[in-house]
């Protein structure tokens, strides 16, 4: 996962900690280093199963030998690596089954680093594909069914023929959906079009068809070409063809896609969630319910089914069943609900990490009202928070929570330097011996506040986190806006300057330690 898809997405991550074991400090920090991993990185030798090993020694011979190769650059305490890595493996046994010159290879970004250095390899995983030795970025879906799909798009031709309903019965039984495009001849501006579409569309199979027998036993009405049909097959659900009605063109088979591609109430588990995160869909609605509520002919799913319809392709409804534990308490604890109160509701708008509540009782008509208001911007988000602690002070550091952000960092009356950190992050508790000087170096100045906040159980709609720690700096002023720390550099005498430069209030601040206790040497610097 790419570090800006991972900030557009950290707040739903949050939520899927089970899912996701990269969020955790172990998965960032532990360093594998032991014989069994030594042994797979010997030159070209074939790893978890079918995936090639490549590293700086290898790596142009093995590239240049293949005109299609899908490369993931990896660190081994990564935990998404980790999470990807059986999915990565499947999809090169069935890659290589279907064409052994395809390269599905991977490399130890933290070993190699001449060659993660030539393509600028900044997070991970990292995929890159290359043809011809060219390198483009990766961006399909992570999961075994989408790399496959997206390479044999990518090596081959970008709509597959069926010409005969075996074929066709094959397809329905491998994918829950794809595209059939049914023409007089393989040849025309129409069909063009339908090609331009399939060779952007990363993440349904697009198929081709001149014969009306398929087309046919497809559910395609009539003899009339050129004709596209979206077939279905989602678990749950009886199959569905839906006809395409537009112009045949890029856009609005994008449209059409993104529309259909989903079942209308999507299950929150494992399997599915790259499709939730992937979905082309902003905003999600997500329903906590009882398991018996969510059965396929239950009247409660029907209703779901019913609303979902009205805004598809606008809001995407994720269903979260609240008799499993596993599934349902991290969306629980993200969302401060109470599961007992089952069915409950909730949005969340991803880009800009928003959470909303749904408040009236759960039916059709209060449903279609909300999610209407909720997409107009009439509804307020809301934002969870921690009680006020006893003692709010620690090493001379101000423990914020989301009810007292108003009242702390928002006062007129104080320069406040806010560090919003989770317990769990590894970068955090780097941070904190030097946090902790600056606490101490600030103590005796009345006018500046070093504050922090668990990000993790307190929120704020002033304070917009996309990754842990992030430190913001609140002027002394009325309706401050935080100020992001964005370098590198989290020594005590960076963030000194940065509370120097921004601070609204004169201040004087010794430069030397009262303690007998000296500064770092990069601290002597004079302020």
């Amino acid at each position: 996962m790419t570090r800006l898809r991972l900030a557009l997405l950290l707040g739903f991550l949050l939520l899927t900690t089970s899912l996701h074991p990269a969020l955790s400090e172990e998965d960032e920090y532990e360093d594998v280093d032991d014989e069994a991993d030594e042994a797979e990185e010997k030159e070209g030798v074939a790893d978890d199963g079918d995936v090639v090993v490549l590293t700086d020694a290898n790596f142009d011979e093995k590239i240049a030998a293949h005109k299609f190769a899908l490369v993931e650059f990896y660190a081994p305490w990564c935990g998404h690596c980790k999470n990807l890595a059986p999915h990565y493996a499947k999809a090169a046994t069935t890659l290589k089954a279907h064409d052994s010159s395809i390269l599905i290879a991977k490399v130890d970004a933290t070993e190699n680093k001449k060659v993660a250095d030539r393509y600028s390899v900044q997070g991970y995983p990292t995929l890159k594909w290359f043809v011809d030795g060219k390198d483009s970025e990766y961006n399909g879906g992570r999961d075994e069914e989408s790399i496959v799909r997206w390479v044999k798009k990518k090596s081959g031709p970008p709509a597959e023929t069926v010409d005969d309903v075996d074929k066709l019965k094959s397809l329905e039984k491998d994918n829950d959906v794809f595209v059939l495009g049914y023409f007089s001849a393989f040849e025309g501006k129409d069909f063009d079009a339908f090609l331009d579409a399939a060779r952007v569309g990363e993440d349904v199979q697009y198929t081709q068809t001149t014969s009306k027998e398929v087309a046919t036993a497809a559910g395609i009405a009539g003899d009339k070409t050129p004709a596209i049909v979206m077939v279905k097959n989602f678990e749950g659900y009886e199959r569905e063809v839906v006809a395409f009605s537009g112009k045949i063109s890029i856009g609005e088979l994008e449209d059409f896609v993104v529309a259909e591609k989903l079942p209308l109430v999507m299950p929150f588990i494992e399997k599915n969630q790259e499709k939730i995160f992937d979905s082309g869909i902003d905003t999600h609605v997500l329903i906590l319910a009882k398991e018996e509520s969510l059965e396929p002919e239950a009247d409660f799913m029907k209703m779901l089914r019913s609303v979902a319809a009205m805004f598809k392709g606008k809001l995407m409804f994720v269903s979260v069943n609240v008799d499993d534990e596993a599934a349902s308490t991290p969306v629980v604890n993200f969302f401060g609900a109470d599961a007992s109160q089952a069915p409950v509701v909730f949005g969340f708008q991803m880009k800009k990490n928003k959470k909303y509540k749904f408040e009236t009782e759960v039916n059709e008509a209060n449903m279609k009202s909300w999610c209407t208001d909720m997409l107009a911007g009439k509804i307020d988000p809301i934002y969870k928070s921690q009680e006020p602690p006893e003692v709010d002070v620690e090493d001379n550091v101000k423990v914020v929570v989301g009810k007292t952000v108003d009242s702390v960092v928002l006062d007129p009356s104080k320069d406040v330097l806010l560090e919003v950190y989770a317990p769990w992050c590894g970068h955090c508790k780097q941070l904190e011996p030097t946090y902790k000087k600056l606490g101490k170096r600030f103590a005796g100045i009345d006018s500046v506040i070093i504050a922090k906040m668990d990000g993790t159980e307190n929120e704020h709609r002033e304070i917009d986190v996309s990754g842990f720690p992030s430190i913001f700096f609140f002027p002394a002023e009325k309706d401050a806006k935080g100020i992001a720390y964005e370098q590198g550099d989290r020594s005590l005498l960076s963030l000194t300057k940065f509370i120097k430069k921004h601070a609204k209030i004169p201040y004087e601040l010794p430069t030397k330690k009262k303690s007998g206790d000296e500064p770092d040497a990069a601290d002597k610097t004079e302020l």
